[in-house]
């Protein structure tokens, strides 16, 4: 019988820091993931979504992501259960399900009827049902028709999530039975009451809609609610629906944040306890914001502890500083383990809000903010920025992955 799961999500592969690669820090994550799944004996590992960050993996991505699983498939951990998420391409998840389903390994990149998923013991019998639902595009939850509001958009696409999930739930308790057997639920979306972080990197399911779904998605008979998405770990409501949260910072708006994977034990069908395990920082982040002396003296205290560090810096002097960057680079040379990867000039000058970043890249605006940008830019009225919304999810419906 299965008694400890290991609930992780949204691992990103392939993201960058301000086009800084992180490769090393996936690394060490699962150099530290396989040690703790050994250590608190682990019997199924979930992952609820995102595990790479864009549906164009590098071949880097893919090998730490395919050197991992044959590691663990090898292990005490006797099932591994991967959905997709928003990031992901659901083709390319599901690409070798066949083969991976060999080792145990089951993953689920869309919406199918294989959703549901007995995990079975040496013996052949039943231990636990899990319910594997991805990512759900529009495409899979709703249609659309040429006199579509956005109102009703929205709530066609609620009904169609509660929908598929009901008949996931149908399916799962038939499965069951009589039996005891426990039932955990996997979902990559944005639950009612789940917090973000400016700069955390969560962006947007659906394109000009904030869709939420409310914790009643979820039925009592369910043992666990494994979720993705949201970057920080969390309770929706129970005790029992939870998000893991990614295990690296996404961006420099979760600097000191706690990152962490939730470890599950079961007694039966009984969920008896969740513990969160913080995941160390593999790469230390640090936010400098000030004038021009007090960035200098921020930088020679970090400089003297001899760590590895990335930096954003923004100045917000009273004085205009023409030669910003010229300055601040030649500081930081003092201290080589210090790399400043954004640097933003904030300067209060009379009459006039000045804002420049020296740094910016796509990674950081959104598909809806690049929208909201342009309709900025010309002045579009709101009614037709609706249209606008519309459309695209329409576009969005046939042509994504």
């Amino acid at each position: 019988m299965i008694k400890k799961i290991l609930h992780t999500s949204d691992w990103h592969l392939g993201r960058r820091l301000k086009n800084r690669e992180r490769y090393d820090e996936f690394k060490k994550f699962f150099s530290w993931l396989e040690n703790l799944i050994k250590n608190e004996n682990i019997d199924a590992l979930i992952v609820a979504g995102d595990v790479f960050d864009n549906t164009t993996p590098s071949t880097r991505a893919q090998d730490l992501y395919y050197s991992f699983l044959s590691r663990i498939a090898q292990s005490s951990c006797q099932h591994i259960v991967i959905t997709s998420g928003n990031h992901d391409s659901p083709t390319f998840i599901d690409a070798p399900k066949n083969l991976l389903r060999l080792f145990k390994i089951h993953v689920v990149g869309q919406a199918c009827e294989d959703e549901v998923i007995t995990l079975k013991d040496a013996s052949g019998n039943p231990e636990l049902i899990v319910c594997a639902v991805p990512y759900l595009r529009d495409r899979d939850v709703r249609t659309f028709s040429a006199s579509d509001e956005v109102d009703d958009m929205e709530s066609n696409l609620i009904a169609g999530i509660k929908n598929h999930y009901e008949k996931i739930f149908s399916h799962a308790l038939n499965l069951r039975g009589d039996s005891k057997i426990p039932i955990v639920a996997m979902g990559h979306l944005f639950a009612r009451g789940g917090h973000v972080t400016d700069g955390d990197g969560v962006r947007s399911l659906y394109v000009g809609t904030a869709i939420e779904v409310g914790d009643d998605l979820f039925p009592d008979f369910l043992t666990y609610t494994a979720l993705g998405h949201l970057h920080s770990p969390q309770k929706i409501g129970r005790e029992n629906i939870r998000y893991s949260g990614a295990p690296l910072a996404m961006g420099f708006g979760e600097v000191s944040k706690n990152k962490a994977v939730c470890v599950l034990e079961l007694e039966g069908e009984n969920l008896i306890n969740v513990k969160e395990i913080s995941v160390p920082v593999f790469q230390r982040i640090e936010r400098i914001t000030g004038g021009l002396d007090e960035i200098f003296s921020a930088i020679d205290v970090l400089g003297f502890q001899n760590e590895s560090i990335w930096l954003e810096i923004t100045y917000t002097g009273n004085e205009t500083q023409g030669d910003l960057q010229e300055r601040i680079s030649e500081r930081v040379k003092l201290f080589p383990q210090i790399e400043v990867l954004s640097l933003r000039d904030e300067s209060k000058r009379p009459g006039e809000n000045f804002n420049h970043e020296f740094s910016k890249t796509l990674e950081e605006i959104s598909p809806s903010e690049m929208l909201e940008i342009f309709f900025e830019k010309h002045n579009t009225p709101q009614s037709q920025r609706e249209i606008f919304m519309l459309m695209y999810n329409k576009i969005l419906q046939s042509e994504r992955l």
